[in-house]
């Protein structure tokens, strides 16, 4: 048997899938898309059955951001977040957080201590989402009540509190990517041209190269490389290592590095994850040489 405090061990694994539902343009702004409906595994805030707990279990969530479009922040009142993977992927420094912040493709596994008996609300910071429907109900046994909701203090969602220190070795060649949205243009360009003209990035097997995205926009995008796993290596200027992801959020007039291997071989795409910029032009192949 594992000790009662070993960080793998858990009494219930809860997945968490996030949904949005009834979309329509946006009345400012055509080309952004709005929903009326919002969901966590299907059901509207309660319509669907809680999870039920008990004191002291300790419940491991799994959280897929399963958006076309949308960023989620996800808060459960009274509780908080041991961040132990994300997309997939074990990190050097698991990290307790009051917030989750994902967007469109992300994942993460989150380990919850339940030590704070009540009727509570998992959901969305966002009051129109969660009161849409973006929430699930966490019920103590006999415990009874109304499930209450508590918004987190204001927190800043960033890899590196995740990650170990210091700096990357030299890749054996880089990509600098411009994300830029031409002013009055409904596309979006990669240094300078949308897909299908954006020119492939060239790589050779078993070498490491670094994806180094430049943001000149006002809108985070979620790039998302096929067939790989990259590590991020600077967020926001800082260097870091051991976060290993297949999507990572590039913030607003920000930059992000990250490394990957190139060991498979084959028409790899590289793309934002938000639909709409990705049907824009949001997209790069990667080619392998022959």
């Amino acid at each position: 048997m594992e000790p009662p405090n070993e960080p793998g061990r858990y009494d219930l694994e809860a997945p968490i899938l996030l949904h949005e539902w009834d979309p329509s343009f946006a009345r400012e702004g055509p080309h952004d898309i709005e929903f009326k409906l919002f969901s966590i595994n299907g059901h509207m805030l309660g319509a669907g059955e809680p999870i039920r707990v008990r004191p002291s279990q300790r419940i491991l969530f799994r959280v897929v951001n399963a958006s076309a479009t949308l960023h989620h922040r996800l808060a459960l009142a009274g509780h908080s977040f041991h961040v132990l993977a994300l997309d997939g992927n074990p990190l050097p420094r698991p990290t307790i957080v009051r917030v989750l912040e994902l967007g469109p493709g992300e994942r993460a596994d989150a380990m919850v201590e339940m030590n704070n008996p009540g009727v509570w609300i998992l959901g969305e910071l966002n009051d129109g989402q969660r009161n849409g429907g973006m929430g699930i109900v966490i019920e103590y046994r006999d415990v009874p009540g109304p499930p209450r909701w508590l918004p987190p203090a204001p927190v800043a969602w960033d890899y590196s509190l995740f990650g170990g220190r210091g700096s990357a070795a030299e890749p054996h060649g880089r990509f600098p990517l411009v994300i830029r949205q031409p002013e009055s243009s409904t596309r979006w360009t990669i240094n300078g041209q949308s897909f299908p003209d954006t020119a492939p990035l060239m790589v050779e097997s078993n070498r490491r190269y670094r994806l180094v995205f430049d943001n000149q926009s006002a809108e985070p995008h979620p790039m998302h490389l096929h067939r790989h796993t990259f590590e991020i290596t600077r967020f926001d200027q800082k260097p870091m290592a051991g976060v290993f992801k297949d999507v990572v959020v590039v913030p607003a007039w920000r930059q992000v590095e990250v490394d990957f291997v190139a060991d498979n071989p084959g028409p790899t795409l590289l793309h934002c994850h938000q639909q709409f910029h990705m049907d824009s032009g949001f997209m790069v192949m990667m080619e392998y040489a022959s």
